[in-house]
């Protein structure tokens, strides 16, 4: 099976395609990690944000 790109898959998260969102939030992960210094607020509130930038987005 081939991988899809994070273009496909935040274009399929926009339509309200759940299982791409979660697939972009899994590979951004260790990113959201790194910045959210070990803080669960922090990690929350950054996923939170990459979800309304998504939804937001003009693809």
């Amino acid at each position: 099976m081939e991988k899809e790109s994070l273009y496909e898959l935040g274009k399929k998260a926009k339509e309200g395609d759940e299982f791409a969102l979660i697939k972009i939030i899994d590979r951004k992960r260790h990113m959201i990690e790194k910045y959210s210094f070990r803080d669960e607020d922090r990690y929350q509130y950054i996923i939170e944000k990459l979800i309304k930038g998504i939804k937001n987005y003009k693809f």
